[in-house]
């Protein structure tokens, strides 16, 4: 049992140092914004018919060290909400592949994928975004109201924006 225990913090340990010397120099140290709108035809569990919109920004940190630290903000209607993650949470969530940081975020029984790439010099970037549910099944989400959806079609995704600045935009808060 020791032992298995042992293989399995050396193994754990081996995947947390490759995923940061996975992060290109060039991108360490560095903050990149992203924003969009995500629109979402759906009913609620009353039947009434909605065309939900959620507007999200999206920061993420990229220390000297690889480690990935995030915040995203949610405003839909009159309502908002803020999240902050460490590397604890975004080792799982965001991975480098090549001029490419892929991120993955849970909506409900749906997931969206956000590809930010960049040039490079790693100096400009650009983000896509896609949503839907499973085996493109229906998504199912609790929104910002607290009033549970289903979707009635394809999510669509508005404005995707992105940059990037040297530094640690979260350092001065």
């Amino acid at each position: 049992m020791k032992i298995i225990f042992l293989v399995s913090v050396a193994a754990f340990s081996l995947a947390q140092s490759s995923a940061m010397a996975a992060a290109p120099a060039a991108l360490m140290n560095k903050t990149i914004s992203t924003s969009f709108t995500v629109s979402i035809p759906a009913k609620t569990s009353d039947g009434s018919v909605r065309s939900t919109s959620r507007s999200v920004t999206k920061r993420i940190y990229i220390s000297s060290a690889g480690r990935v630290f995030s915040e995203t903000s949610r405003r839909a209607g009159g309502q908002s909400e803020r999240a902050e993650k460490g590397p604890e949470v975004t080792a799982k969530a965001f991975r480098i592949d090549g001029n490419r940081l892929v991120g993955v975020m849970a909506l409900g029984s749906g997931a969206s994928q956000m590809v930010i790439s960049f040039d490079s010099g790693f100096q400009s970037c650009t983000a896509q975004i896609l949503t839907g549910g499973q085996g493109g099944r229906p998504m199912t989400w609790k929104g910002l109201n607290g009033v549970v959806y289903t979707s009635t079609g394809s999510a669509t995704t508005s404005s995707p924006s992105c940059s990037i600045q040297a530094g640690n935009a979260f350092a001065g808060q």
